[in-house]
């Protein structure tokens, strides 16, 4: 099974960030005031709420004091399901999966001058792109299909984005197949969820914040 979260960050009022993040571990703290401005905050906040109701509605022993970050910086809970977190201007979402892997990536389909990041896809991506009636949302497609797949894989972003092609919704690395199901998260947003198994039941909801109990921190 996989489980889908998402939320828009202003379900956190900017006067309530400072009420919530003192729920947070001192050491997650100190991360998510790293950040300067709110929005960024709100949105980190909201990831790790998310992932704290997560491990409460699975009957998990772990507390957010077993967030870890492995060598590629990518997080894990210890002794708990594999998880992934992506964020965009307003938007963010969560995926846990009872599986072995899991990778989430979701961008704003904003205007941008998508030309100069096309050195870091692979050469029949950018052909695809060119040639495509709408490169603007093919090419989001495309970068959230490799960031999604990077994720799961545990390598991170900023490693292999030209290596491969993400033009099919499955492809193989390290003698594995990989899916890709796109997910319909915000009309504005390009969203794809990465996995080894399709036949899992995928589920999607809303995070709530008035339904969140702050006991379970």
């Amino acid at each position: 099974m996989v489980v889908i979260k998402y939320c828009n960050i202003d379900v956190i009022k900017d006067a309530d960030i400072s009420h919530y993040m003192n729920y947070l571990p001192s050491f997650m703290l100190k991360e998510v005031l790293r950040y300067k401005y709110d929005n960024d905050r709100k949105s980190r906040l909201l990831a790790r709420l998310m992932l704290q109701e997560s491990l409460t509605e699975t009957s998990s022993t772990q507390s957010l004091k077993d967030w870890r970050r492995n060598a590629n910086n990518k997080p894990f809970m210890v002794n708990w399901h594999a998880f992934n977190i992506s964020h965009s201007s307003d938007v963010v979402v969560f995926a846990y999966t009872t599986g072995e892997a899991v990778g989430i990536d979701i961008e704003q389909k904003a205007d941008v001058s998508y030309q100069d990041i096309l050195n870091n896809f692979h050469p029949e991506e950018k052909q695809y792109i060119n040639s495509s009636s709408d490169p603007k949302n093919c090419f989001y497609n495309l970068w959230v299909k490799k960031e999604a797949l990077l994720k799961a894989i545990g390598i991170g972003v900023v490693n292999g984005l030209n290596d491969f092609t993400c033009i099919n919704n499955s492809l193989s690395h390290q003698q594995r197949t990989w899916y890709l199901k796109e997910l319909q998260i915000h009309p504005e947003y390009s969203c794809y969820l990465c996995l080894l198994d399709l036949e899992q039941d995928i589920m999607i909801r809303e995070f709530k914040l008035s339904n969140f109990n702050l006991n379970n921190l």
